[in-house]
């Protein structure tokens, strides 16, 4: 009888043993999944920076007249970059960030409005504003650092569409003129038709211009 305590107390050490063990184990498994999760997401996370194209660019120049940013950027560097040469950059300067497109002229863009081009004297990439001054604005000086991105094309808000996107030409009196609106109402004259004639064929013939910069 005196024999029982001291097998049920070797009983109780074992199941104590086992359980300290599977707990060790558990914890273990747990931390070589969390160590495997870590390791894909860094991975991840670097093959993602792999494919954003990115470069720092130094300021070599500042254009007198306009103040045009003159970089150091060949066409050949930013394609093996990975940039688009119609696409979207973004542009970082002393904590300021721009984003604006690749174009060939600067009326290409709205007046006022950034933009990316390869100069055709240097052809190196060259910043500006459309009628701007385009370091003045950054406080951009030689030898200063751009960090230069892909980025993607802002969206458009209801209102931005200007006039000569959508201007009285397209939806003026030369498509519902006064000779229409009088052949629905039981006739058109002579009158009518003539001056409808010639609101279609002068309608549209208006578009915006824009003043380059350069």
């Amino acid at each position: 009888m005196m024999g029982f305590p001291r097998e049920r107390n070797k009983t109780m050490k074992r199941f104590t043993s086992y359980l300290m063990a599977c707990m060790v184990g558990a914890f273990g498994l747990y931390g070589c999944g969390a160590t495997e999760d870590a390791a894909m997401e860094e991975a991840a996370t670097e093959e993602m920076a792999a494919d954003v194209a990115m470069i720092n660019v130094e300021v070599t120049s500042i254009s007198e007249e306009f103040a045009n940013i003159n970089t150091n950027a060949t066409s050949d560097q930013l394609m093996e970059a990975g940039f688009d040469a119609d696409g979207w950059i973004s542009i970082t300067h002393n904590e300021q960030t721009l984003v604006m497109p690749m174009v060939t002229d600067y009326g290409d863009v709205a007046e006022g409005a950034w933009l990316a081009r390869m100069d055709e004297e240097s052809g190196t990439l060259q910043i500006a504003i459309n009628g701007g001054n385009a370091a003045t604005d950054i406080g951009a000086a030689v030898g200063d650092m751009l960090h230069v991105m892909a980025a993607d094309a802002p969206e458009m808000e209801e209102g931005e569409m200007g006039e000569g996107e959508m201007g009285e030409g397209e939806m003026g009196e030369g498509e519902m003129g006064e000779g229409e609106m009088d052949e629905g109402e039981g006739g058109m004259d002579d009158e009518g038709a003539d001056e409808g004639d010639s609101d279609a064929s002068t309608g549209g013939e208006e578009e915006s211009t824009t003043q380059p910069a350069q």
